[in-house]
């Protein structure tokens, strides 16, 4: 079976959220771009998914015009407040203030819905039904990658920018040799829909720390509520032996949590035992750049990889448009790229994935959520961190810390 071939400026392997976002935004700026994507049904979602986009992500949302969409297909605007052992953490905005938010829709709808808009970008062809099997180029330099369909056909696919965005098991990273480096995750989780379960205010969700357990409940679109939990592995001999008991347990134990009992569950349960957080190099070889869970994947607790995603192909597209239109070498591109892609996430990371480990609080975490449930600005402090709109280092600024430490000391002054 002879091979076919196309000559392109850009492919991008994996048509989920950074894929699609990757190859719209460089579509539209007159770039060809081939879009690949393993499975054959266009309509095809991640079904793995908390479905919440933080609100650092809806300038993005915004810029690729998918927010009135959103919202028509039932979308809501979220936000969330946290039961911490220091009492309710309850972000609300200044009455001068807009309310800042970011959307919770089902991947069902969502999915399909950015995958359209890309499909329908000029300069942008779709190949559905094809995995990435090789790569073009040499152990330093990429050229291309070859796909293969489902009927055993390739297709080697010539261009100057290949980019990795099929998610956290990566085959382009694979085939890349960027194996990255994997962290422990000492909690598990089950997940599931209900409906006519009682909904917060705004439709803002609710985090319950529980010591080493985490529960969330989270509104979504059709009135839908998602409840998922996030137990320590200590406790998964109890759920593998009875799944639905034990989830039903643990949310009826939540002080304050949702009650179940009128509600009906109406998804299956879905989740893992095992979810290592993975940091690979995003640039792994000249020509070739990982974007999404393909670069990296944090402790999906916190609800933060459909965001990283959406930002990570925006900061790859702006990155390397000046490349891609002629006007620099690529490689000043990538470098770019990778610098953008490690300032804004590598702080996000590395706090994620330490609180992946389950343990207690450190002084500094301590300090910072106990001013934030006893100060309103410390609150709308950590509602821009936990939304990820602002850096580690600013959340951590000599400020903010300070104030921490001046609402505490006023909290304990007033108590004695």
């Amino acid at each position: 079976m002879e091979a076919a071939s196309l000559d392109v400026d850009v492919a991008v392997v994996g048509a989920s959220l950074a894929g699609c976002t990757t190859a719209h935004l460089l579509g539209r700026e007159g770039l060809r771009v081939v879009l690949v994507e393993k499975h054959g049904n266009a309509d095809a979602y991640k079904r793995l998914c908390g479905h919440y986009i933080q609100a650092s992500a809806t300038p993005v949302i915004r810029r690729l015009g998918l927010d009135m969409a959103i919202e028509a297909a039932g979308g809501v605007r979220n936000g969330a407040d946290f039961a911490t052992p220091w009492g309710l953490l309850a972000p609300r905005p200044r009455p001068s203030e807009p309310r800042t938010y970011g959307y919770s829709v089902r991947r069902s709808k969502l999915d399909p819905m950015i995958r359209r808009l890309a499909m329908e970008t000029a300069g942008v062809t779709y190949v559905g039904g094809s995995a990435a099997v090789a790569l073009r180029g040499d152990d330093r330099r990429c050229d291309g990658v070859v796909v293969r369909d489902r009927g055993g056909r390739e297709t080697a696919i010539r261009a100057r920018l290949v980019v990795g965005a099929d998610g956290k098991a990566s085959t382009i990273a694979k085939l890349a040799g960027a194996a990255g480096r994997a962290h422990a995750n000492n909690r598990f989780c089950y997940m599931a829909y209900f409906e006519d379960v009682e909904r917060a205010p705004n439709d803002r969700a609710w985090v319950w720390l529980l010591e080493r357990d985490v529960m969330i409940a989270a509104p979504n679109d059709e009135g839908l509520t998602l409840l998922a939990a996030f137990p320590h592995k200590d406790r998964l001999p109890e759920f593998k032996a009875d799944r639905e008991a034990a989830f039903t347990q643990m949310v009826r134990a939540v002080r304050g949590g949702p009650s179940i009992d009128g509600g009906r569950r109406v998804s299956p349960f879905v989740g893992y035992t095992d979810y290592p957080p993975v940091m690979r190099p995003v640039v792994p070889r000249d020509g070739l750049a990982l974007v999404g869970d393909a670069a990296l994947t944090c402790d999906p607790l916190l609800a933060i990889g459909c965001g990283f995603a959406l930002q990570s192909a925006t900061w790859l597209a702006d990155s390397l448009l000046p490349a891609l239109r002629g006007n620099e070498p690529l490689r000043r591109g990538l470098r770019r790229y990778r610098r953008r892609h490690h300032h804004e996430l590598a702080g996000h990371a590395r706090m994620l994935n330490a609180g992946a480990l389950a343990k207690p609080p450190n002084s500094t975490e301590r300090l910072m959520m106990s001013a934030a449930a006893r100060d309103p600005e410390m609150a709308r402090h950590f509602e821009r961190f936990a939304s990820r709109s602002v850096r580690v280092r600013d959340f951590l600024a000599p400020t903010a810390v300070a104030r921490a430490a001046w609402v505490n000391a006023r909290t304990r002054t007033a108590a004695a």
